[in-house]
């Protein structure tokens, strides 16, 4: 009866989807047998498409690699009423790299193909088989195609001998069904995906919020024997993984000691190699062998100048090493929204690689993979729990937390009488720290002039302003701060009304919150915000203040704002700080947030000056 029940729930739930959704999975199932060591996965995907949005889903693309075997592919289209139209053919299943714009090499392939109807609704349905004789993880298992496409059912069997453990984490699924034999032991996992996730600023990531199960052996073999009984035998085997692979050739020890030759300080001393890494390689990701876990040697950097963040670390280690300096390989989950590490489930969650060297009572840590200053994460891997891969004793810690100082965006606003009758002339000069110095750093560096005008005019503009020029200085090496200034003009800053004349607020660039009705997620800030502002308005000829606002201020947990105005004969100085603490708030303080962010952007498009002729 409680089947009669479900299957009688999820048809009246895909009727209800249908007529709101471009697509929806109608089955989602996965069976894993693992025997003699070896993984054999079969994926059998049903989807519904009902209008031609949903045909963005009739493309399948199935990855594979030289240690990931696909093989049976079989797919199908079917009419609404369940009546095979057509069978997929081997002559559509398509072969390429799958090499991403930023690779020089990988041993990544994809199969596609796409199977598309004419009249709408249609279903699509499509299977293959898996074979890998080495992995780290059984499945990474997550039943979801797209955020706004429902999962009506999804199932996950696990089949493994009885004396082969393994280890799972459930995010948003039933609890494990299990059963066993003298031979075999059988997990069953069900689950769907109802509650769609909308795009909310600030929100954690998608994948901490959809259904997910995550599945590893205690022992594996990856290259070398290694074992996920704890971090510290998996720390172990990405040790033993990077041996004998910092031998610097003799041309290369040569330009080591005429680095160490002139350096006397320590500090300096890792600042220049660090340099020397950064002028004499280039970052080009390299996907091969180990499933991209195993560096290349610092040989082949220093022979080719080149490699991906595994090569480029394990590459200045050795040249640290070489120098007589002890540096650690650190993997790191990096992007944004950070994704927190799983603590009690020891596996393969890092996507990144950096190095940190002991320095005193201090840690200095290196992206190598980085043109920017050193010993300068940046938003990409900051604030967040790091793996160091030690001999024995590999551990956690954490990279340091950009502190609002650090991500500091100073703008100072000179306003001037345009040629043009109205206009306005508004020289901005931008002293900025954090992300808008790693974007402009990474124009300047990466784009030519014109390309540059592009992005700046898209990106960089100022609401109510036309831009007339701009001006990017480079900044020193190793500087934190990055200068950017532009002239703009504008006719809607001072408005005439009879004998008045009203200045409008040139407010600071904040993000809009969804209303808290319509918000669902918690909000995840990963690193402060800080603004300050000072904009100078002058006070034209035959004119004298007539109205000022007073001064505010608004302080919370959240952060805090601040503004005033210091008023001399010719001209208005409007002083102004805006923080936003970093930090994880629950969906349930969402309207004390909302309330904060709004008062604040009230307060910023309000503020008008009233000036009156004599």
């Amino acid at each position: 009866m409680k089947w009669l029940v479900k299957i009688i729930l999820l048809f009246y739930s895909s009727v209800a989807f249908s007529q709101q959704r471009n697509a929806e999975v109608i089955n989602y199932e996965t069976n894993i047998i693992i025997r003699n060591g070896i993984l054999n996965k079969n994926e059998l995907i049903e989807i519904k498409i009902n209008n031609r949005a949903g045909e963005r889903f009739t493309k399948v693309t199935i990855p594979y690699s030289k240690l990931v075997k696909i093989s049976n592919i079989e797919g199908q289209i079917k009419s609404k009423n369940g009546k095979i139209i057509r069978k997929l053919s081997k002559s559509e299943i398509k072969d390429r790299n799958a090499i991403s714009d930023y690779s020089f090499y990988e041993d990544n392939y994809i199969k596609e193909f796409i199977l598309k109807h004419n009249e709408y609704p249609y279903y699509i349905e499509y299977s293959y088989d898996v074979q890998q004789k080495e992995f780290l993880y059984i499945d990474y298992w997550i039943p979801v195609i797209d955020a706004k496409v429902p999962t009506i059912m999804a199932k996950l069997t696990i089949q493994t001998p009885n004396n082969y453990p393994i280890k799972f984490y459930n995010q948003f699924v039933d609890n494990i069904k299990i059963d066993s034999t003298s031979s075999e032991i059988k997990y069953t996992w069900n689950t769907f995906y109802l509650n769609f996730i909308k795009d909310e600023n600030f929100s954690p990531s998608f994948v901490n919020l959809v259904p997910k199960v995550l599945i590893v052996p205690n022992e594996f073999k990856f290259d070398l024997p290694g074992s996920f009984k704890n971090w510290q035998t998996y720390g172990s085997w990405q040790y033993n993984l990077n041996l004998e692979l910092n031998e610097l050739p003799e041309n290369e020890k040569i330009k080591i000691n005429s680095i160490i030759k002139g350096t006397r300080d320590k500090r300096d001393l890792i600042r220049e190699l660090y340099h020397y890494l950064q002028d004499n390689t280039r970052y080009i990701n390299i996907t091969i062998e180990t499933g991209g876990l195993k560096p290349y040697p610092a040989k082949y950097v220093a022979d080719n100048k080149y490699g991906d963040c595994k090569a480029l670390t394990n590459y200045l280690k050795s040249i640290l090493e070489y120098a007589g300096i002890s540096s650690s390989y650190v993997k790191v989950q990096a992007g944004n929204p950070i994704i927190p590490i799983i603590k009690d489930f020891p596996s393969q969650q890092f996507n990144h690689v950096i190095l940190c060297v002991p320095f005193e009572n201090d840690t200095i840590w290196l992206d190598c993979t980085s043109d920017g200053p050193f010993n300068y994460l940046g938003t990409f891997t900051q604030n967040r729990e790091v793996f160091v891969i030690e001999k024995d004793h590999s551990y956690f810690t954490n990279t340091p937390k950009l502190s609002i100082d650090d991500i500091c965006e100073k703008r100072k606003i000179v306003l001037s009488k345009g040629v043009q009758e109205g206009e306005i002339i508004a020289d901005f000069y931008n002293d900025l720290k954090g992300e808008k110095f790693e974007s402009l750093s990474y124009i300047i560096n990466a784009f030519n002039e014109v390309d540059q005008k592009q992005i700046i005019l898209k990106s960089f503009g100022e609401k109510k302003f036309e831009i007339v020029n701009f001006k990017i200085e480079k900044p020193p090496r190793d500087s934190f701060n990055i200068k950017f200034s532009l002239k703009a003009k504008s006719d809607i800053i001072y408005e005439k009304y009879g004998d008045e004349l009203i200045l409008r607020p040139i407010p600071f660039e904040i993000f809009s919150c969804e209303d808290p009705k319509s918000r669902d997620l918690p909000v995840q800030i990963d690193y402060p915000i800080y603004k300050i502002d000072t904009i100078e308005y002058f006070i034209p000829k035959g004119f004298e203040i007539f109205r000022l606002f007073d001064s505010k201020s608004i302080n919370s947990n959240f952060g805090s704002y601040f503004i005033e105005l210091k008023p001399t004969n010719d001209k208005i100085m409007v002083i102004k700080k805006f923080v936003l603490n970093s930090g994880y708030y629950k969906i349930e303080e969402y309207n004390k947030f909302y309330d904060f962010i709004k008062n604040i952007k009230d307060i910023e498009s309000n503020n008008n000056i009233v000036l009156i002729k004599k």
